[in-house]
């Protein structure tokens, strides 16, 4: 063996060390550059950069340029996806674990009509006898909800939201967000879920929900661009909904008008930014310093300060999902031909019932299911029949994992 000279050997050693480093550098910028950008972000999928579009409900390229096309045209000023969809699949708890059932990373935007039992309705009450004084409420929002689903090919679910309660006591409007977790899992294969608080009406029962505002010729038509969006009690709130939007993109959909949002009616698609919004809503931080309107407020918040939330969001104008009856100064009153009333505050009025009565007249007529008159007579209606975790899939678990 021949010793080398401690220079040379330091010489040569240096070498191999720099060769080693220019290696490993390679070889990590090769192994990132189909990487997107956001997959490394620990949110699995969701951007740590809020003006970044994210590819939420993965389709291919492909897809999402038909998309495009097809509702290129319409009022929207439509942006183009700066990101290919992605095609891996990130572990989600609103998957379906069965093997049974499609993964929400199946469930892709698309332009069609979802088939029957692709959009779910949810209704939620407290399981007290009566509601707002109005004598046989819940059966009449029963017969009234079956019939549109059962009209429309649509799946409805009625929670029991006592059963829903946080681990801390908090106050029960925030129930409302562990009921549509649990709606996403127990209904793997909805698209959409469309959440209703107790105290609405649905006037039109001949109005699809996919052609008035699902599909982008609907969305396109009621959706509001670039327009004032007001504060509670009314007034410009110093926020504006977005110029434009993809269609692709949208994963929820509510109503704006006299009093800003009301999340008293709204759609949201299921997705990875779903699952993320959901879990975000019920931060501790929004339950304590959100006290007026609390769920509503925490939704505002989410929606003024977080970009990605925007991005996401379209909001209708007033009347297409949440028009108020006319001694309501909330918003827009409801005119023939619309699709629901909504009679938010009416608890605190002794009216309340005939107000209710007087619009339960003018509603169109529709048939009532032969099945949905019985189970109302025998007893058996499905009403407030989900409770918490009772049913759930194997292995499904809401409950913080923390201590």
């Amino acid at each position: 063996m021949i010793a080398l000279p401690k220079h040379l050997f330091k010489i040569v050693t240096l070498i191999f060390v720099a060769l080693a480093f220019i290696c490993y550098l390679y070889g990590s910028t090769s192994s990132t550059i189909d990487t997107p950008s956001w997959a490394s972000d620990r949110h699995e999928g969701l951007s740590s950069s809020p003006d970044q579009t994210i590819p939420l409900n993965p389709a291919s390229a492909k897809e999402e340029e038909n998309v495009s096309a097809e509702i290129e045209g319409e009022t929207i000023k439509s942006s183009a996806a700066a990101n290919p969809p992605a095609t891996h699949e990130v572990p989600s708890k609103l998957a379906d674990t069965s093997g049974t059932q499609a993964k929400p990373s199946s469930i892709k935007s698309s332009s069609k009509a979802p088939n029957a039992g692709k959009v779910l309705m949810v209704t939620a009450s407290s399981g007290t006898g009566g509601f707002l004084g109005i004598p046989h409420m819940k059966d009449r929002v029963y017969e009234n909800r079956m019939a549109y689903a059962d009209r429309h090919g649509y799946e409805h679910m009625w929670a029991n939201i006592t059963t829903y309660n946080l681990s801390h006591g908090e106050p029960i409007y925030w129930n409302k967000i562990p009921v549509l977790q649990e709606a996403f899992i127990r209904y793997p294969h909805v698209e959409w879920v469309w959440w209703m608080d107790m105290d609405i009406i649905i006037m039109n029962h001949s109005l699809s929900i996919w052609d008035h505002v699902l599909s982008p010729e609907g969305m396109a038509r009621n959706a509001v661009l670039n327009q004032t969006i007001n504060k509670p009690g009314g007034g410009p709130s110093g926020w504006r909904t977005p110029p434009s939007y993809n269609y692709s993109d949208i994963n929820f959909i509510i109503a704006s008008g006299g009093w800003g949002m009301n999340i008293g009616n709204f759609f949201m698609r299921r997705s990875y930014w779903s699952e993320w919004l959901l879990d975000l809503w019920i931060d501790p931080f929004y339950i304590k310093e959100f006290t007026t309107f609390p769920e509503n407020d925490g939704w505002t918040h989410m929606y003024r300060h977080h970009p990605i939330v925007r991005t996401h969001t379209v909001c209708t104008n007033q009347r297409a999902l949440n028009a108020y009856p006319s001694y309501n100064s909330l918003g827009e009153h409801w005119q023939p031909g619309d699709f629901t009333v909504h009679f938010a505050g009416c608890g605190a009025s002794p009216k309340c019932p005939h107000h209710w009565d007087e619009y339960w007249e003018k509603r169109e007529s529709y048939e009532v299911p032969a099945t949905v008159k019985e189970k109302l007579a025998d007893g058996t209606a499905e009403i407030e029949n989900v409770q918490k975790g009772i049913g759930m899939p194997d292995g499904m678990n809401l409950d913080p994992v923390a201590e």
